[in-house]
């Protein structure tokens, strides 16, 4: 489960003041259902209202083409999944829209389900009063705060774990250590990857003036994979572990001392447990996801207020 804070899609992604989206919700509840849907690349994205349930909510379906199988128990074959006319197979992301600071909590259906990219671009597809926007991930103020602060770094580890086809191939980087990772997961699609970087400690063969300059270069690399391991965990779920060792600056300390860091934890996720009479197997039951992002954002309120409060 993840949150995002709406904001403008311009230089710096200024953030808006509170947007009515209850009304926006209503007028997807009574559109037609082409003029709900959005073409990304051969996949269409379907956005629906549930109007049996008042909650602020949306669920953003992808219909993909794909026709799935189905095992006959009766005589053990395996069998094209016979869906009627006028039906599709699809994908489901529930996207839940909080009452404050333009906030959505997200809960993704399946591995297939529509993920930040696809809600972004189907928001600006359908079009939207205030203009296009962009999504950004929700941010603990403090850990926020943490990150600012970071003077060097001295180890960096990040842990891909092997996923379906095209999933690390599709993904964007911009930064060296992201299109790295990018193009080793593109060539070994079903490995799970390591990478460390790691300065050798003092004493050692570097001198400090050699150390101090690879620590410094460690801290930028670092910090501009940030932007792209922000879309890679809500894009992928490969993501397993991103952790360093790192010296936040300290105005009462006279030198460095570094720390373990984990750059996951930054990020405002409820991790929940979906019980197994709410599922089909694969995918979570659309009334229970509702209701689990809203849980989640009541449990999260605090620290979501903070995140998008002014100068957070």
């Amino acid at each position: 489960m993840f949150f995002f804070e709406i904001v403008e899609a311009k230089n710096g992604q200024p953030r808006m003041e509170p947007q009515p989206w209850r009304s926006f919700l209503d007028g997807i509840a009574t559109a037609q259902p082409h003029e709900r849907v959005v073409q990304s690349g051969d996949d269409r994205l379907v956005g629906v209202v549930d109007p049996a349930n008042p909650a602020d909510h949306l669920q953003l379906a992808k219909i993909t083409g794909e026709v799935p199988h189905q095992l006959d128990h009766s005589n053990g074959t395996i069998e094209a999944l016979q869906v009627a006319v006028g039906k599709d197979v699809v994908h489901v992301t529930t996207i839940c829209f909080l009452e404050f600071g333009n906030i959505i909590g997200t809960l993704h259906g399946g591995f297939s389900a529509p993920r930040v990219s696809a809600i972004t671009k189907w928001l600006n597809g359908v079009g939207l009063p205030c203009g296009e926007v962009a999504l950004k991930p929700v941010i603990h103020a403090r850990a926020r705060e943490k990150l600012n602060r970071i003077e060097a770094v001295s180890e960096f580890t990040v842990r891909l774990e092997g996923a379906p086809a095209d999933t690390i191939s599709a993904l964007r980087a911009s930064s060296e250590v992201g299109d790295s990772l990018q193009r080793v997961g593109r060539r070994h699609p079903d490995t799970d990857i390591t990478l460390t970087m790691k300065v050798p400690r003092r004493g050692g063969r570097l001198s400090r003036i050699r150390r101090n300059r690879a620590l410094t270069e460690l801290r930028r690399d670092v910090l501009e994979f940030i932007p792209d391991l922000d879309e890679w965990v809500d894009e992928s779920g490969v993501v397993r572990d991103v952790n360093g060792r790192v010296a936040i600056r300290d105005p009462h300390r006279q030198s460095l001392q570094y720390e373990p860091l984990d750059f996951l934890a930054h990020r405002i996720t409820a991790q929940c447990d979906v019980p197994i009479g709410f599922t089909d197997g694969r995918s979570v039951d659309l009334g229970f996801a509702v209701n689990a992002v809203f849980d989640a954002a009541a449990d999260h309120r605090q620290e979501l207020e903070d995140a998008v409060r002014p100068g957070g």
